[in-house]
This record gives structure tokens, sequence and C-alpha cells, in this order.
């Protein structure tokens, strides 16, 4: 599996190029310290790893993994909105542990004697921290064997023990939480929670507690540095970027000084880029305030000019958790306001007045009217109606991937567990969440501009979203995207694989949901794409950042697309 690199579209903005580089992407290598490559598909027997009673020393070797992009190229006319007023807030999850169950009336508990005392509390496990990106997590103790995950900079994950393997690539292998191994080396993971580089990471690493991990916005052109620069370093200012109505930056943390002023980081922990070209885009989490020339810092913690930046309009839109008092069928209303119309006396339908608000949704008794040309669907809640051709409506399909019908008690007993699948329409905008045969789950989406695949054409060359049913084969909380021309995508939330270079995930620069808009890969808000993240299986463990799905640990949720 491949890293998902892909850019899908920024907005366009006065000024800047009007159109995005073909949808066309190359391979992009990244630089890891191992020493094999140990990626790609060969098949690997366990071997017997021996445990190390002693230290020894450390031995690290070079790896250049080559990782093809992702096929979503910059968008050519997209252009930003202002976020709905009305629009849900994050979903958090609940992480605590099941409460103690209560002593059985029957069976009451003994009292304690006189002289005993409480139990001790079980020690925390201890932790393996992360540096830098991509701490890989190998199958085996070995940088031979393919890698099932990885950690980020600022994660952690808790170790099985504190038994040291030995194995190719490291000599310091330990096993970790649920499954895997991590080379700890001291220079990009270290079982120390006190190491002083990585408590000074942990503050402006990715928030994934939060549905947008960073703050966002669009480059104007920018270089990217390392250390502070000094002010005759950084290019002449382009002015305001608060000014014709784009927001400011907003609440975002201050700081006095470099937090790494007195700090080594390794190299790992920057992407490796120089520069961020106009219309690429920028995750960011703090500014150093400065007299003159302040500065942002950068996901990746590099430091970027605050004038050469342009922050995005927070996207809220969310769409619609089903079950208890919403039910499909329901429609969307996307790219504008849309008029409501209602039955007058003389059985004549016009319009209301009111209007049903961009991003909204209103469920549906299922009846209609025809008139002439047009069709018009009736609200559940009020006697008005929609016009058809003014919404997105979600229709789920008859049955199953496996046969069952969509709404019935499925007594086949197939597929095991959750039985977790997702139905997307492209040219319909939407897409719907299943358990089983049960529809849990409505939003709208925005797929390739291309719409669906020409026969007898990639559907990179016509920025198309492929169909067909794909299992989710690797999820990433966040994932930098690269189209050629070196137009990034910083830290795009919530990625999803399910075709080759083709994703699932979050856009943050964009507020535009129910339209043909990417260049293939299928686009949801952030609130959304957290949403189904955490839906979907394989499921991302505890402090790990990404995960590859192997089909022999478990299920993948299956991803049905069609027209």
């Amino acid at each position: 599996m491949a890293e998902p690199y892909d850019s899908t579209g920024a907005a366009s903005k006065p000024g800047l190029p009007p159109s995005a580089p073909p949808a066309l992407f190359r391979a992009l290598a990244i630089f890891v310290c191992l020493r094999k490559t140990g990626y790609g598909p060969r098949d690997h027997t366990a071997r017997k790893m021996r445990a190390r009673t002693k230290t020894p020393a450390l031995a690290l070797g070079c790896l250049w993994a080559a990782w093809s992009s992702l096929a979503c190229s910059p968008e050519r006319e997209a252009e930003a909105h202002s976020a709905p007023d009305e629009s849900a807030q994050p979903q958090e999850v609940d992480r605590s542990s099941p409460p103690a169950s209560e002593a059985s009336p029957q069976a009451p508990t003994p009292a304690e004697p006189a002289d005993s005392k409480p139990a001790a509390e079980e020690p925390a496990k201890p932790r393996v921290y992360a540096k830098s990106r991509f701490v890989w997590i190998r199958e085996y103790p070995s940088s031979e064997v393919q890698w099932i995950g990885y950690l980020w900079t600022g994660g952690s994950v808790a170790l099985k023990s504190d038994q040291i393997y030995y194995g190719p690539g490291c000599e310091h292998w330990y096993a970790v939480e649920p499954a895997g191994y991590v080379c700890v080396d001291g220079k990009r993971a270290t079982l120390d929670p006190n190491d002083e580089v990585y408590k000074a990471l942990v503050p402006y690493a990715g928030d994934l507690s939060s549905a947008w991990p960073h703050h966002y916005g669009e480059s104007r052109g920018l270089p990217r540095f390392t250390t502070v620069p000094p002010a005759e370093h950084l290019p002449a200012p382009l002015g305001s970027n608060g000014s014709n109505g784009v927001p400011s930056h907003g609440a975002i943390r201050q700081l006095s000084a470099n937090p790494f002023e007195s700090l080594s980081l390794p190299g790992p922990v920057h992407e490796g880029r120089t520069r961020l070209l106009p219309r690429s885009t920028v995750a960011y989490s703090a500014e150093l305030a400065r007299p003159e020339h302040p500065l942002l810092l950068a996901a990746d913690m590099t430091w970027v000019p605050k004038d050469r930046v342009t922050p995005y309009p927070k996207v809220t839109f969310k769409g619609v958790e089903l079950g208890g008092d919403v039910s499909l069928p329901l429609a969307f209303f996307r790219g504008k306001d849309r008029p409501e119309y209602a039955l007058s006396p003389s059985g004549e339908l016009s319009e209301t007045g009111g209007v049903f608000k961009r991003l909204s949704y209103v469920e549906l008794t299922g009846e209609s009217i025809r008139v002439g040309d047009d069709v018009y669907l009736q609200v559940k809640s009020r006697p008005v109606y929609v016009k058809q051709s003014d919404a997105v409506l979600p229709q789920p399909r008859e049955k199953t991937p496996w046969g069952t019908r969509v709404g019935s008690n499925d007594t086949t007993g197939h597929p095991k567990g959750r039985a977790t699948w997702m139905e997307a329409s492209v040219w319909g905008g939407w897409l719907i969440a299943y358990e089983g045969t049960k529809p849990v789950y409505v939003t709208m989406i925005s797929p390739g501009r291309g719409g669906t695949p020409v026969p007898g054409k990639d559907p990179l060359e016509t920025a198309s979203t492929p169909t067909g049913n794909f299992p989710i084969s690797g999820k990433f909380a966040t994932a930098t995207m690269e189209a050629p021309g070196e137009y990034i995508h910083s830290d795009v939330p919530w990625t999803q694989n399910f075709s080759g270079p083709h994703a699932l995930h979050g856009a943050y620069w964009h507020d535009d949901w129910g339209k043909l808009k990417s260049a293939g890969c299928v686009n949801v808000s952030p609130l959304d794409g957290r949403w189904l993240f955490e839906f979907t299986e394989p499921a991302v463990p505890d402090g790990w950042h990404g995960v590859r799905w192997l089909p022999s640990k478990g299920p993948a949720t299956l991803f049905v697309i069609h027209r």
C-alpha cells in the first residue's frame, strides 16, 4: 500500500494562477532512518528473535521508500464559502473504561479483615514516544518485513513489556499494543517520557481529539525554515492577509520565543521542502509574535512567514446520524439557499417566500407531485415541498453487498463482525454508511470533477472517481498530499485509501459539498471525515497515527461507489 500523497482542489484566489497543473502524479521518495526497505509485497515467514537482557549499542542504517502519490490535483475553479452558522459541533468519542459491575444482591461482598490493605493500583504500562514522523510499526522485529502502522510526532503507544528484541535494522525492538514492533533508537523514538525533544514537540503536534487537528491556510508563495530565520532572510511582506473580507488567523497559540531554540530536532520531523508555491496549503499550530515578520509554526515544525498565509474559513458542515428521530428519506441543499413550495387552495404549487438554507437538510415523507417536467417532494415536518432538482437525495440500494435486503433483519450471519460498509453516488453527491443492513450516517461528498471513469482511460487522466466495490486498505489521521509542480496539501485529515491512489478524506480548503470538485478522490468535510474514520474498519489502535489493512488480521469496511 502506498502512502497517500494526493492533492485535491485548493480554492482559487484573485491574483493567483487561474489553473492548476494536470492531474498526473509522480512518485515521492521519503527518507526514513532504518537499514533496509522492507517495503513491498514480499512474503516473510516469522523468524525467532532472541530477547536481549543487556542494552546493546545503537545501530542505524538508512532506507529510501518510494511511495506513489495520491490522485487528486489542485482544483481549477474552486471558491471557498463561509461555513453556515447552524452546523453541528464535533462528535467527541468516549474513550473511558466501562463502569465496574455492581455486586449481585444474592452474593454480597464479604467484609475485609481488619488488617487488610487496599489493593495497589496497577502501574501504567511503559510507552514508546515518537520524536519524528513515520515511526514504523512492523509485523515482526525486523525492518525487512512490511509495516502495519506507524506513530507520528508527539504520539505514543503502550508497550506490551519492557523486553528488548534484536532484529535486522535495529538493536532495540519493542513489542507494542495491540500488535507489532517499534525500533527505539533514541533519535526517532524514545522510552523516556521526559525526553526534552519529545516534551518540546508535544504541544505543537496535531490535536486528533478535534476534527481539525491544525489551523489551515493557503500559501501565497512562501519559504520554509527549520530554524527561526533573521529578518533579512525573509521575503518582502505582501501586505495584510486579513483584508477584503478574508478572516484573520483567529485564536491561535502565541509564542514569545522559539520553543526549540536550544534543541536539535531529528531531521525526519521536517518534510524536507524548502518552499510552498501559491495555492498550496499550510497546516500550522502557533504564531511566533515579533514586531516585524511574525512567523507561523507549521505542522512539520518548520517556520513560515505569517503574511504569506491566507487562513481558510473553518469548514463546519456535518452530515446526519440516522436513528432515533432522524431517518431516510431526506434532502440536503447544495450550492445556495433553495425556495420552499406549497400547494395553493386551487391545487397549484408556488413559492412561499421561505427558503431551505444551503447545506441544511429536511426529512421527506416519500410522497411527490409532478408538475410538467419538475418533481416536488413533500417535507415531513410541515406542509411544504422541495423541488427535486434543487436537492441532494441519498437513496439506499435495495440490497447489501452480500445480498440481504437493506433495512431487514439479517439472519445470514455473513459477513462476520460489525459488517460495516459505505455507499457513495458520484453524480448524486452523497454517501451513506451502514452497519449490517442498517443505514447509520448520511452526508454530502465532493467526488472527482470528471464524474465517473471514461471507458478506456485512466481515471487520473479525467479526474474521475473509480466505481466498484473497494475495501478500505489504509487509514491515516493526517497525510500530506502532492501533485506535480510541488503543489501541496499539508496534513490532510482523516485519509482512508480505497483504490490505488484514490482516497476518502477530509477537505479543509473548500465548503462546496454535493458537487463534482476533486481530481478523483472523495472529499468530505473534516467533521464527516472524523466520524467516518472512527466508524470504518480496520480500527486505528490507540496511539497509532496510521494503520494498514492486513486481510489476515480482520475485516475492512467495504466502500461501494456507483454513478
